[in-house]
């Protein structure tokens, strides 16, 4: 009986070690898979087709370096006049800085100069390696740091769409040269963001059956601590069990907000700018929803709507700044 009971253990031992290597195997790759495309140069977040001219705008391409040194490059737009203040706009990923150039031509008809960027690894920009928008900030503080080695002492305006919003918010709340922040689209931590895309991709009906198999594997308990080990593991980073707590950061930006949210983003839905309004101290914020728009698309749903707003929320809360006697947005507000 004695060898019998050591031969079960020596099995159970067995299937437990076998159990556990299969489950070490599925989590390791659902970390690499997970953080794959964040590594590497992808060529379609490189192609560019469009430039300033072809908005009516004048400009020049200008390099720089990020806040770690990763070679960036931008347009510099002037103000039609004497500038306000100077605008760095941040794309989302997958694009470039051409996406922006709707939104910089407003501004600059409105009289702010626009910096354009490239986010590493995307358009001319430099950087093999990608982040929901930590090492983007690094991008944004680099580009503050070139508007001021230029002598240029105009007041720093961030506008950010999706995670260039979400590294928006982010450098704000680590530069107090930052004035005002525009966060288009952003999301409140790369976990909540991956599962709200993977539930919305489950729940199609439209998409096949293996695509919905692979969106239901990233929604397993554990899936976002697991990409997130192996990112940290491949960059020396670590963005924390949640993929990068966006409204842990947002909590510390201490200058006027304008949230914008598309009103049937699935992506980012609205409830998720309502966390990130909620989560941003003070008065001096607006959350504007544009009805119709999905993520990415709420300038060109309503582009009198969406440059209107800007352009007011920009002017009240520059009007703040300048003055020690004024309070930043008198209520926090919501369109």
């Amino acid at each position: 009986m004695h060898r019998a009971g050591q031969r079960k253990l020596k099995r159970l031992v067995l299937w437990l070690s076998v159990l556990a290597g299969v489950v070490l195997l599925f989590y390791a790759l659902v970390g690499y898979f997970g953080s794959a495309d964040m590594f590497g140069d992808h060529p379609r977040w490189r192609g560019m087709n469009r430039g300033p001219a072809d908005f009516g705008l004048k400009g020049e391409t200008v390099a720089f370096a990020s806040q770690d040194g990763i070679p960036l490059k931008a347009w510099w737009l002037p103000a039609e006049g004497t500038g306000h203040a100077v605008v760095i706009i941040a794309h989302g990923i997958d694009h470039t800085r051409q996406v922006m150039l709707p939104r910089a031509a407003f501004l600059v008809h409105g009289g702010y100069d626009v910096l354009a960027l490239d986010l590493r690894g995307h358009g001319e920009s430099g950087g093999s390696a990608v982040s929901p928008g930590l090492l983007e900030a690094r991008d944004i503080l680099g580009a503050i740091r070139y508007v001021r080695s230029q002598g240029d002492s105009e007041p720093v305006v961030l506008l950010g769409l999706s995670y260039g919003a979400a590294a928006s918010l982010i450098a704000a709340a680590q530069s107090s040269e930052v004035k005002a922040v525009v966060s288009d689209g952003a999301f409140t931590s790369g976990k909540i963001l991956s599962e709200d895309i993977s539930e919305h991709m489950v729940h199609d009906s439209h998409a096949n059956l293996l695509v919905r198999a692979l969106f239901a594997v990233s929604l397993c308990p554990g899936a976002a601590g697991a990409t997130s080990l192996v990112y940290r593991l491949r960059s020396g980073v670590d963005l924390g069990p949640d993929l990068l707590s966006v409204k842990s950061y947002a909590s510390g930006v201490k200058v006027p907000v304008l949230l914008i949210s598309g009103g049937r983003d699935w992506i980012v839905p609205t409830a998720r700018a309502r966390e990130l309004f909620a989560a941003i101290p003070g008065n001096g914020k607006s959350l504007v929803v544009i009805p119709d728009a999905v993520h990415d698309t709420t300038y060109s749903t309503a582009p009198a709507i969406y440059a209107n707003a800007v352009l007011s929320f920009l002017g009240s809360a520059l009007k703040a700044h300048a003055s020690p006697f004024v309070n930043a947005g008198a209520s926090g507000s919501e369109r």
